[in-house]
C-alpha cells in the first residue's frame, strides 16, 4: 500500500471522526465532502444586500466587514477537504403558531419570540463548531476553519456599528458561509442533504473547512 493511499485512508477516518463528533454535539446531519465541491457563487453574496440583511454592515461577522469572495475563494482553493453540518431550528409551535408562514419577513425579524428561538439555536451551533475545530486541530488539521449560518447572534447586539470596535466574542464569533458567498443549497445537495423550501424542519447550514 502506498503513502498516498495510506495518508488517504487516514483522512477519511478523521473526516468520519469529525462527523460523529459533530452528531455528539447536537448536528443532525454531518458529511464530508471534497472541498471541490463547496460552491461559491458571487450572487449569494449579492444577497446580503439586496434586499438588506438585518446584519449586512452591522454585524463584524457580515458584508463588508468581512473577506471579499474573491478573497474567500483564493483561500478555498487550498483546502482539499469539508464537512457540511446541519442543526436543527427547534420550534416552539406554541409561541411561533401562526407567525411563521403567515407575518412578513420584516415584521417576523422584529418578533421577539422568533428571534429568540433562532438566538437560542445559533448558539448551540457556535458552540459545536468551535468544538469542532479544536477537534480538527488536536488531529493535526491546523488550517481548519468552522463557518457558521445566518448573522451572528452571540451578543443581543453586535458592536460592529461603533468604527474601529472590536468583537466581544473573537474566538467564538465566525461568519456564515453564505456571507462569503457560499452557495449553501447546491453545496449542501452535493453533501447529500438537500435543503426544504419551504422548510418542515428549519435548520442552519454550517460548513466546516478541513486541512
Amino acid at each position: 500500500m502506498s503513502e498516498r493511499t495510506d495518508r488517504a485512508m487516514i483522512t477519511q477516518a478523521n473526516l468520519k471522526t469529525l462527523c460523529s463528533n459533530a452528531l455528539s454535539y447536537g448536528a443532525i446531519n454531518a458529511a464530508p465532502i471534497s472541498a471541490r465541491k463547496v460552491i461559491v457563487d458571487p450572487r449569494v453574496r449579492l444577497k446580503c444586500a439586496i434586499p438588506v440583511c438585518d446584519g449586512y454592515g452591522r454585524c463584524l461577522m457580515c458584508p463588508p466587514n468581512i473577506i471579499s469572495v474573491q478573497e474567500f475563494t483564493v483561500a478555498l482553493e487550498r483546502f482539499n477537504d469539508a464537512i457540511v453540518i446541519q442543526f436543527e431550528i427547534k420550534v416552539d409551535k406554541e409561541k411561533m403558531e401562526g407567525k411563521i408562514g403567515s407575518m412578513e419577513l420584516g415584521a417576523l425579524r422584529l418578533d421577539t419570540d422568533y428571534e429568540a428561538m433562532l438566538s437560542s439555536s445559533m448558539k448551540r451551533m457556535s458552540k459545536a463548531l468551535i468544538n469542532l475545530e479544536r477537534d480538527a486541530l488536536h488531529l493535526g488539521y491546523r488550517f481548519t476553519t468552522a463557518l457558521s449560518a445566518g448573522n451572528c447572534r452571540l451578543c443581543d447586539e453586535c458592536v460592529g456599528q461603533g468604527k474601529g470596535k472590536q468583537c466581544r466574542h473573537p474566538f467564538e464569533a465566525r461568519p456564515a458561509a453564505e456571507a462569503l458567498g457560499i452557495d449553501v443549497f447546491a453545496t449542501a445537495a452535493l453533501a447529500g442533504m438537500p435543503i426544504e423550501f419551504p422548510a418542515k424542519r428549519p435548520v442552519w447550514t454550517s460548513i466546516l473547512l478541513v486541512d
